[in-house]
């Protein structure tokens, strides 16, 4: 605990100097910052950290702990930090091959350019890297899991895969979990990451609106889909923060509805829950649209219920609850309106890299944190539901709404539909 409490101080030092410096990511020496934080906290031992991203239709991009270190997106990079070594930051990244470099594009030489531009005191070649842990490990028997924790039944992490290989070879090596070093930094934004998330909540704002503007009967649901994703890359948002889930009808009342194959329909809610990404920093908005422009009066009231509970559960945001806290709000506001059963899933998350961001949900809130509020209320049998989502920052006092231009409020998600259609 005096290590989590350490992060905390040492977080909350930069985002204060941060909140002094202009608004966006600052390269490398943000990234240099964080890891500087990490060693600080860590104090011991040697970590590793693997990049355990995603091949995407443009190329490859590193998991949130990764990048949040390095600010590289580089397949087979690894990070080494040794907080009582002479070199104390070593990025590793795969050895270079002509043939395949003819396919995917070149990758750097390394240089003291590079590694000026990167912001590391070395970079190596992967195929350095044992080297370099026994000449560490003649100095400490600490191997330290900063990756996030994984279930029993899960796979097996390169990071752990490799300790248990270390643990076999060097007697007396053993590991120590301090995976909630990186996920308590992570909880914290600092002004440029709040920018970022700000940045891309006005996308998708926008991008909602050119959808709404093709929203007619006929239309696809998978239509709509490409008229939001073509809105994001034209505002200069690469990515999708995630897998958009549009949904009419009953399609509306499945909670990670994918196909998106249906045609929408007179009468029906059309549930929109989407992010645009901007510098690997997501936003997550749901709204609940009628496809006639206006809700019937049972649509309505049940808008209502859920938009009261939105309101209720956020305005109690504020440093020192819990999502607990949120989620336990929003479930009294549904219950005492009769519909509690019809709510199924949960309502508070935190935000950032990930739409699902890393989080100690057993953790207050504190001020800098991110999280969203999402209550819905579904029918199938009547082949409707509702869900209406925010994104909530934790200040010093209570919250702010990042999300607040976005209409929510009945009668102007109303008019939102008829301006966007003009």
């Amino acid at each position: 605990m005096l290590r989590i409490f350490m992060v905390l101080l040492i977080l909350s030092a930069l985002v204060l100097a941060q909140n002094k410096e202009e608004k966006n990511i600052q390269f490398p020496k943000t990234y240099l910052e964080r890891r500087e934080a990490l060693l600080q906290s860590l104090g011991e031992g040697i970590a590793v950290l693997y990049s355990q991203g995603i091949e995407t239709e443009t190329g490859y991009r590193a998991d949130g702990n990764f990048w949040y270190l390095t600010g590289v997106d580089e397949r087979g990079a690894i990070l080494l930090l040794a907080p009582q070594e002479q070199i104390r930051q070593v990025l590793f990244l795969p050895p270079r091959d002509v043939e395949i470099e003819r396919w995917i594009g070149r990758r750097p030489s390394l240089s003291d350019s590079l590694r000026k531009a990167l912001g590391f005191e070395e970079i190596m070649r992967t195929g350095e890297l044992d080297e370099v842990l026994i000449a560490n490990l003649k100095h400490t028997s600490i191997l330290q899991l900063i990756s996030s924790l994984v279930g029993p039944s899960g796979y097996l992490p390169p990071d752990l895969d490799l300790y248990q290989k270390i643990m076999v070879r060097v007697p007396g090596t053993y590991v120590k979990n301090s995976s909630q070093q990186i996920e308590t930094m992570r909880m914290l934004k600092s002004a440029a990451e709040i920018s970022a998330i700000e940045k891309a909540i006005q996308i998708t704002y926008l991008g909602m609106t050119d959808m709404l503007a093709g929203v007619r009967p006929g239309v696809k649901e998978y239509q709509l889909d490409g008229i939001l994703e073509n809105s994001f890359k034209r505002q200069g948002a690469q990515y999708m923060s995630f897998d958009p889930i549009i949904g009419t009808g009953e399609e509306s009342t499945i909670l990670h509805y994918q196909k998106r194959d249906r045609s929408v329909e007179p009468g029906q809610l059309l549930l929109v829950d989407v992010g645009a990404e901007w510098e690997h920093y997501a936003a997550d908005i749901t709204r609940t649209f009628p496809v006639d422009g206006k809700f019937n009066p049972e649509q309505a009231y049940i808008y209502d219920v859920v938009l009261k509970a939105l309101k209720s559960a956020t305005g109690i945001i504020k440093p020192g609850i819990t999502t607990r806290d949120v989620e336990d709000r929003v479930r009294t506001v549904i219950r005492e309106a009769g519909y509690i059963d019809a709510l199924i899933h949960g309502t508070c998350h935190h935000l950032g890299l990930d739409v699902h961001d890393v989080a100690d949900y057993g953790m207050k809130l504190k001020p800098g944190m991110v999280v969203t509020v999402e209550p819905g209320i579904y029918f199938p049998d009547k082949k409707f539901g509702v869900r209406i989502e925010d994104d909530v920052l934790v200040t010093e006092s209570g919250y702010r709404i990042l999300s607040e231009q976005i209409p929510r409020e009945r009668s102007d998600v109303e008019a939102w539909i008829i301006r966007a259609k003009r």
